[in-house]
């Protein structure tokens, strides 16, 4: 799993790598989802820790 801290963050559905930015990040500012979000695939959207993997041979790709 990738950590939310870390720069190579892949989706763990498609193996994208995961881009970063304001909706990124080890805080969420609403206090009803406490999730942190590592980052945002460009085809599933916001993934979070359970979707995110380190490495993009760890991916669900085919």
């Amino acid at each position: 799993m990738a950590d939310a801290g870390g720069d190579d963050a892949y989706c763990a559905r498609c193996g994208e790598p995961l881009s970063r930015g304001l909706v990124a990040g080890e805080q969420r500012a609403c206090c009803l989802n406490a999730t942190p979000i590592p980052g945002v695939c460009p085809t599933h959207g916001p993934v979070g820790p359970h979707h995110a993997v380190d490495d993009r041979s760890d991916a669900d790709t085919p």
